[in-house]
């Protein structure tokens, strides 16, 4: 969008940060930090944003040798080009991941033992590619409630606005020089100036069929993270003149059930063991096997003479098995038995694989279980695709079964092309003044995927971008608020949670945690009294009534009568009660604090 003398400004920021994910929250908190004043938009509500960091294992990439590092990250980029400087800047901070973890979060980074050798141990000093975890487990959102907390924590500095979502970035039409956002904010598009930066860390396209089709030539991928990721960073990098790169470049994990099911559900089948053991295998268009079932999943990219690529995706692929296989799921005692026996049922089922094939309209399936059965008689080796011969067995007595799947999308890698500073580049490779991109929307990753280095990027390029989009500018760009609109209450922060928002008296203290079961923060307020707890007030919960709701309570008295918030956790709310004492705990310490001398 072009600036004229016509638009009027509604608001003005030092920054503007664009999708409150995990490089948002990063890029966000850092500006804070360099005395800015920011303001961090979603498209999502509040309790939904988050973008994928939300769904993210947590884990981040680390290594203590820059040589062997770089050599290995070269080679997962072979044959396709790459920023020398940018993956020089990557490298230097990827060793520094658990000094990151130390300085920003207060927490010693553990091993987390997957993947001793890297996700291509084939490659050259692949040992030297390790990973690293801030929290307990994997997979269960603790990582990016860490991430929010630390912006949760500078609401003085930082302005959350959610279900607003960037229409266009406003351009000097003769510097180039990003001036602001137009965010639709409750139905009306706004004005917002940013006088030193923008940063786009909006996420890729993965809930954007068209872009599917167009970048990365598939035809219909189920994603499994984020449903806000829309593609809308790559709009604003094109109208703003950017130079987009690594396009193509995606990965997945596995198949979803193809039965409208939460986007979650099976998301990780192809890891199951259990399940291709016998005589089962993964049928594609036509019914015949077009890759390996008991490969290792690397984020979906397969063997392929040498090389490894993203698995070619199929339109309507089903999984195929004889009434043994069937049974043999039925009775499953694997760690995946009640997700398999919810898949199973979903199984179409004939009396002949003529007719499986006819139902789910494969013309080579008969075909395929033929060549099958073939290879696990003589001479006992899958010539085709190379699977563990052991693992297969020969298609017996029907009935005939096939439960339809469909490939998975995790998330995408094109955007702008950025440097080694986060600033994003135009068509002649210059920067685009005052823009700036952080997170998977442009990340340096143009072909493979290695698990962990997203999570390692988006804390690596949200603290670049948001310290440098915070840098004041030489340039000092002067804005004028049309009007009192950034007074009005649809201008506001929608984040109300500091503690200075709720009143208190001597010896009382404000404590919030935003670690419960609900995104939205438990809120207690303490008094003491001669160094005792006399009181403790749930000011604000939203968890889950038949379990954190009633925990709240109990928890109270048993605080009360002990004088200690180190009691035992309620049953069946784990995740509540440690949020619950963690608030409790820092309202004590706040009360404390606001003792009159």
């Amino acid at each position: 969008m072009i600036y004229d003398s016509a638009i009027k400004w509604d608001a003005i920021y030092d920054v503007i940060v664009i999708g409150f994910g995990g490089a948002g929250a990063g890029a966000a908190r850092f500006a804070a930090d360099n005395n800015a004043h920011v303001l961090l938009i979603d498209s999502a509500p509040e309790g939904q944003e988050g973008g994928n960091t939300r769904y993210a294992g947590g884990a981040f990439a680390w290594s203590d040798n820059f040589n062997d590092l770089r050599e290995y990250y070269k080679e997962t980029y072979y044959p396709f080009k790459y920023d020398p400087k940018g993956l020089d800047t990557f490298v230097n901070n990827v060793l520094q991941m658990k000094e990151y973890s130390k300085k920003y979060f207060g927490i010693e980074a553990q091993y987390t033992g997957r993947r001793p050798r890297g996700e291509y141990p084939e490659y050259q000093h692949a040992d030297t590619m390790r990973s690293q975890s801030m929290t307990t487990g994997m997979y269960n959102g603790g990582f990016w409630k860490l991430l929010r907390e630390k912006v949760y924590d500078r609401l003085d500095k930082i302005d959350i606005w959610f279900e607003s979502p960037a229409e266009h970035l406003i351009q000097d039409p003769e510097t180039k020089t990003i001036l602001g956002v137009q965010i639709k904010r409750q139905g009306i598009n706004r004005n917002i100036a940013a006088r030193n930066g923008v940063v786009l860390s909006c996420g890729g396209f993965e809930n954007n069929q068209d872009m599917i089709q167009n970048f990365l030539g598939q035809g219909s991928l189920a994603p499994i993270g984020t449903l806000y990721n829309r593609g809308k960073g790559i709009d604003l990098a094109v109208e703003v003149g950017a130079r987009l790169w690594h396009m193509s470049n995606y990965d997945s994990h596995g198949f979803s059930l193809n039965e409208g099911l939460p986007r979650e559900k099976f998301a990780y089948m192809i890891n199951w063991k259990s399940l291709f053991n016998g005589s089962i295998f993964v049928a594609g268009d036509d019914g015949t096997r077009y890759y390996r079932e008991d490969e290792e999943d690397r984020h979906g990219y397969k063997y392929n003479h040498g090389n490894w690529i993203m698995l070619p995706n199929q339109n309507h692929p089903h999984i195929v098995m004889d009434q043994m296989q069937f049974n043999q799921l039925a009775n499953d005692k694997s760690a995946n038995a009640d997700q398999i026996k919810e898949l199973i049922a979903h199984a179409i089922k004939a009396n002949s694989i003529e007719e499986l094939a006819a139902k789910i309209k494969a013309p080579k399936l008969k075909e395929a279980v033929e060549d099958f059965n073939f290879l696990v008689s003589e001479p006992r080796r899958d010539m085709f695709l190379n699977r563990n011969i052991q693992t297969m067995r020969a298609f017996s007595d029907g009935p005939y079964y096939a439960i339809p799947i469909r490939h998975n999308i995790l998330h995408t890698h094109g955007g702008a092309r950025r440097n080694e500073k986060c600033e994003v580049l135009d068509l002649e490779n210059n920067v685009i003044p005052h823009l700036y991109e952080a997170g998977e929307l442009g990340d340096i990753f143009a072909t493979k995927y290695i698990g962990a280095n997203s999570i390692a990027d988006l804390l690596i390029s949200g603290k670049i971008a948001g310290e440098n989009a915070a840098w004041p500018k030489r340039q000092s760009l002067t804005f004028t608020v049309s009007t009192s609109a950034s007074e009005k209450p649809d201008l506001e922060s929608d984040a109300h949670i500091s503690t200075n928002d709720y009143a208190i008296k001597e010896n009382q203290g404000i404590g919030i945690s935003t670690n419960g079961i609900n995104d939205l923060p438990i809120v207690v307020r303490v008094t003491m009294a001669k160094g005792r707890i006399a009181q403790i007030e749930t000011l604000q919960e939203h968890e889950t009534p038949s379990l954190g709701g009633k925990a709240i309570p109990l928890l109270t008295k048993e605080m009360m009568q002990n004088q200690t918030t180190d009691v035992d956790v309620i049953s069946g709310a784990s995740t509540t009660s440690a949020a619950f004492k963690e608030a409790v705990d820092k309202a004590i310490a706040n009360a404390k604090e606001n003792k009159e001398e």
